[in-house]
């Protein structure tokens, strides 16, 4: 199980000070709590969401080891509200009749995952289970989304899904600012434009997806991939030394990337210093639709591009993207963009 605090350095020294306490130097945290409890409250950075895990490791009938885990997201301020939520439960299981035995005991029973859905869906809580074992057979999103796969639209499944290369039309705005406008040179996003042809080519190896995105004459290519370690479970996107970690969220109908971390040749950076990104995938007009804009504290707005895309070649298909268009595409590693 995984919880804690945040900003994350708040958890590092509630964990020094437990050390503390075990080893003997000082005898309680109680004099403490007063000062982490002003401390909690009153310092804002970092992301205003938190969540749990819970994982369980086991063998089947085979021998074969079995991992499953549950994952919980809440977003603003209905986290706290999650441990009184038994009692709500309890009281509406009475309500409709269901007594809880009397006595001493254990209670591992008297509520079930259902009995809390019922409460999460009247606030930004969202919970899902995933298999630890990676099926090689699934798609990259589909093992990352776990159950939260099969709820996405079928135009954004399939496009992670059997599509090897895709075509449409997208808008691109550009920042005005002389370091958004290097930083976008340095990625090779193209010129503002009001209507753009797209191409989108996906390759996959054992490494991950190879994403190639041509705007007009424009390219940039970035590889995709499952996370580990403290990116578990993570979308994972590099160009060239930099690497970004993002959660994937399912919320209606639509599929949002957000940022978790990121790094350089493998070194952790501070998120106060990461281009910000509003990303997410959505499906208009029964097609699939992308809205991506990049933008960062000391250069304002860098890019801005949404459209639409629909599958052109697929596994299995032999229509794909013209191999002298792709030939003639410019391929450069920057700053953070994620889709399409």
């Amino acid at each position: 199980m995984g919880a804690g605090p945040a900003p994350e350095v708040l958890h590092r020294a509630l964990i020094c000070l437990a050390w503390l306490v075990r080893a003997g130097l000082i005898s309680s945290l109680l004099p403490l709590a007063p000062l982490m409890h002003q401390a909690t409250n009153r310092l804002r950075w970092g992301e205003h969401r938190g969540g749990m895990f819970v994982e369980v490791e086991g063998s089947d009938r085979a021998g074969a080891i079995v991992k499953r885990s549950w994952h919980l997201l809440a977003e603003g301020n209905d986290g706290p509200l999650i441990p009184s939520m038994a009692v709500e439960a309890l009281v509406r299981k009475v309500l409709a009749g269901h007594q809880p035995a009397p006595g001493a005991r254990a209670a591992v029973r008297d509520l079930e995952l259902r009995d809390y859905e019922a409460l999460f869906a009247g606030k930004t809580i969202y919970t899902g289970f995933r298999n630890g074992a990676a099926d090689e057979d699934k798609p990259l999103y589909a093992e990352l989304l776990g159950a939260a796969w099969q709820g996405l639209p079928e135009a954004i499944r399939s496009m992670h899904d059997r599509t090897i290369t895709a075509a449409g039309r997208a808008r691109v705005e550009r920042g005005h600012n002389v370091l958004g406008r290097l930083m976008a040179w340095m990625v090779g996003f193209p010129g503002a434009s009001e209507d753009i042809p797209v191409h989108v080519r996906f390759d996959t190896d054992k490494d991950g997806e190879t994403w190639t995105r041509i705007f007009g004459k424009h390219s940039f290519s970035s590889l995709q991939f499952a996370g580990r370690g403290r990116s578990q479970r993570l979308l994972c996107e590099r160009f060239g030394p930099l690497t970004f970690a993002m959660a994937l969220v399912a919320e209606d109908g639509r599929l949002a990337l957000v940022l978790r971390r990121w790094s350089f040749f493998g070194l952790p950076l501070p998120m106060w210093l990461c281009p910000r990104s509003t990303s997410y995938e959505t499906v208009e007009d029964g097609r699939f639709g992308f809205h991506v804009e990049i933008s960062h504290p000391l250069a304002g707005m860098i890019a801005r591009y949404r459209g639409w895309l629909e599958p052109s070649g697929a596994h299995g298909s032999s229509e794909t993207v013209s191999p002298a268009t792709l030939a003639n595409s410019r391929q450069s590693c920057a700053v953070h963009s994620v889709q399409p």
